[in-house]
């Protein structure tokens, strides 16, 4: 395997790794119970089926996947070429598979007798953290990546990347500035959006010069305005996440809370094992002859399918009630919590 394409799959798979790892502590790890507004979500029909049927179409998407992962590192020619494209595959479902997952356990959550529906504020937290995360690691990006790998293709994924993210903040900080009580917090939504939109346009332009022009000068350009780019939209994120801004969660029963931790632990089983082959494959591209790297990435395989199943058979024990609530069908599942099945690095 060549020295650029390994360097190009290890630096997806830590790309990937951090943004699952990231995503999974904001849904998962705090069992924070408020619905997700995401825009893959609210194209769903708001139904318990409906979250139902996507994660299991997300897991057989995210099955193929593996399968697809295993059988090429098992292979003696493997196109590591295309492996890049595989581990963002790998990412991108079991992060719609965190999404479904949290909408699905909020929803059965709500539903028991006694739970009261989460109150929405003036932000969505996890909308803004998410694209706080996406500009983060679009600039990290960037800023580890040598003249050589910054392809066509790299700039428009970035660029892209980086204009849906400051999309979002836009939507975010213009609501939140309407209906903030205080003036002063509304000048501070403006005026934090101003800084995060002013050093994106900056790195923006210093890309567009890079693109005419690949010199270490304006290299050096782009990861200049990076930094600036990465602080701003930290302490944009840092600010509109108050908890007077974002609402107040759902008050759950303790047998809704536990339903809850049930379905986020199974999840979270998935997203572990992929984060895990992530880090195979990123081990595996630095050192061939290792056989200990192709063994990890079957077990990984073996673990994120077990789980899979896990999770379809406890999305399976819930249905509607006569009161439009849900309730289970069976005792609840001794699946573990979230906590119990972090990632080990």
């Amino acid at each position: 395997m060549s020295s650029e394409y390994s360097r190009t799959v290890a630096v997806t798979c830590e790309r990937c790794q951090s943004k699952m790892q990231l995503i999974s502590e904001m849904l998962l790890l705090t069992c924070d119970p408020r619905p997700v507004n995401t825009e893959e979500m609210l194209q769903l029909d708001g139904s318990y089926v409906a979250f139902k049927k996507e994660v299991s179409l997300r897991l057989k998407d995210l099955s193929k996947t593996i399968q697809s992962i295993a059988s090429q590192v098992q292979t003696v020619s493997v196109v590591w070429a295309d492996m890049s494209v595989e581990i963002q595959n790998l990412s991108d479902c079991a992060i719609l598979i965190m999404e479904c997952c949290c909408s699905a356990a909020y929803f059965i959550a709500v539903n028991f007798q006694g739970s009261v529906k989460a109150t929405p504020g003036i932000i969505d937290k996890y909308q803004l953290s998410r694209a706080g995360i996406e500009l983060k690691l679009s600039c990290t990006r960037l800023k580890r990546s040598r003249s050589e790998d910054i392809t066509s293709q790299v700039l428009v994924d970035v660029c892209s990347s980086i204009s849906k993210a400051l999309s979002v903040m836009t939507d975010c900080c213009k609501n939140a500035s309407e209906n903030a009580k205080d003036s002063s917090d509304q000048d501070l939504f403006k005026l934090s959006l101003k800084s995060v939109t002013s050093s994106a346009s900056c790195l923006l332009a210093s890309v567009k010069s890079f693109q005419n022009n690949s010199s270490p000068n304006h290299l050096n350009r782009v990861i200049s305005f990076c930094d600036p780019v990465i602080t701003a939209s930290h302490a944009l994120v840092a600010f509109a996440t108050e908890e007077e801004f974002f609402g107040i969660p759902a008050e759950l029963t303790s047998d809704a809370r536990e339903s809850q931790k049930c379905v986020l632990g199974a999840c979270m089983s998935i997203v572990s094992g992929s984060i895990q082959m992530s880090k195979s494959i990123r081990d595996l591209a630095f050192d061939m002859i290792n056989t200990k790297h192709r063994e990890r990435v079957a077990l990984c395989t073996d673990s994120i399918e077990r789980s899979s199943v896990q999770l379809l058979d406890l999305l399976d024990k819930y249905d509607y009630s006569e009161n439009n609530s849900i309730a289970s069908n069976h005792t609840t599942p001794s699946t573990p919590s979230p906590s119990s099945t972090m990632p080990t690095s």
